[in-house]
């Protein structure tokens, strides 16, 4: 028993929790998980870049030319910024440690802490693993308010496993036997208890204007890379023309780089053409909308986004593709001054890839309007648990 009474002394002194506070829940990142391909391709790219830099550095030295020096300590620089970038998730999210008491989310690293009200929060999104199941990212938001005092409270629980069970704890709610998989369908995966309503996907092109943009910039690039593999190209036949040996040392220091930074950039491009055009309508056709008595569910790919109805105030209309219509949910926050406008006010939209709380191309508005606003199918759902009290 006392031991029990030290322990408990020891947690509420590591968390700095509130006298009155108890904890219900306490975890961290799951082990052995595969970072994601952001630590991946940063470092990569780095060691691309310090081979072309050591290949010319390479070219200049069997040329006779200066700069040997300052070229090999580049490409000495950025191998090691792929080391510590691909070394960094080790100190930033390993040792992360997070609790859910009656009162707050707490996320914490070492001496550093943040936290979040539990009836604060504006909406949460869930980023489940590429390759493990039942591992992902819980993304909590407070977001309030839009424009130039615009500001978000935000924290990312990593690779935490069932990240919908543990959404399911913060919102006083009970989750569902198949909570916890990703690759069940999200209606298997609601409260228990919980009713859809409505259920739809985007009706139009499936493509925004920020996804144009990435498009326009992906075509940009890709015309760079082929120009730039198309002039080094010819540089390398005058070369050759004018006596340099086939498979020297400079003809293979010197195609080397021109092949490797060239084909960086085709990547590159090619990967946001991608992305701009045929992912994101891929995405797109997998996209779910699930309103229920209690909340509204947008599902796109491995992203999950949950709206809790009682912060829906009000729906901004845009028009969208094929006589489609975008709803921007205006959202209010608990003690809140101001409302956030999900993008509606923006000069430039964001990616339809983040999963904001925004219902693209649907046709069903005035329906959806009606029933997102309708307050009488979610009084069965009980209030916020006044923690002032």
């Amino acid at each position: 028993m006392l031991e029990n009474l030290v322990m408990s002394e020891v947690v509420d002194r590591s968390w700095r929790l509130l006298p009155s506070e108890e904890a219900v829940w306490e975890g961290g990142p799951a082990k052995g998980v595969p970072r994601d391909l952001r630590w991946s391709l940063i470092p990569g790219l780095c060691f691309a870049m310090a081979a072309i830099m050591a290949a010319f550095s390479g070219l200049l030295y069997v040329a006779e030319l200066p700069a040997v020096r300052s070229s090999a300590f580049t490409a000495f620089y950025l191998v090691l910024t792929g080391v510590s970038v691909a070394l960094l998730p080790q100190y930033l999210l390993d040792p992360c440690r997070y609790m859910v008491t009656d009162r707050h989310v707490i996320w914490r690293r070492g001496r550093l802490r943040r936290t979040i009200e539990r009836n604060a929060i504006t909406f949460a999104r869930i980023h489940w693993h590429r390759s493990v199941p039942g591992v992902g990212h819980l993304e909590l938001v407070r977001a309030v308010p839009f424009g130039p005092l615009s500001r978000k409270q935000r924290i990312v629980l990593h690779d935490v496993r069932g990240p919908d069970r543990l959404l399911a704890l913060i919102r006083h709610t009970e989750p569902a036997e198949f909570a916890g998989y990703a690759d069940v369908r999200l209606t298997d995966r609601l409260d228990r208890g919980e009713q859809v309503i409505w259920g739809a996907g985007p009706a139009g092109w499936r493509l925004g204007r920020a996804e144009l943009v990435i498009a326009g910039l992906g075509v940009a690039v890709l015309g760079i890379g082929l120009f730039h593999a198309y002039r080094t190209g010819l540089v390398l036949v005058g070369l050759e023309r004018l006596g340099l040996p086939v498979l020297s040392w400079t003809w293979a220091l010197l195609f080397g780089a021109i092949a490797l930074s060239g084909a960086i950039i085709i990547a590159v491009g090619a990967t946001l053409l991608w992305n701009g055009v045929w992912g994101a309508r891929a995405h797109g056709s997998e996209t779910e909308y699930v309103l229920t008595d209690s909340r509204l569910i947008i599902r796109r790919g491995l992203t999950e986004l949950s709206v809790d109805r009682r912060r829906i105030v009000d729906v901004a209309d845009l028009p969208s593709s094929s006589g489609s219509h975008n709803l921007h949910l205006i959202l209010d926050g608990e003690n809140a001054r101001a409302l956030d406008d999900s993008g509606a006010l923006s000069l430039f939209s964001v990616p339809r890839a983040t999963v904001p709380p925004v219902l693209y191309e649907v046709t069903e508005r005035e329906l959806l309007r009606r029933l997102l606003l309708d307050r009488h199918s979610s009084d069965s759902v009980p209030p916020p648990v006044d923690t002032a009290a």
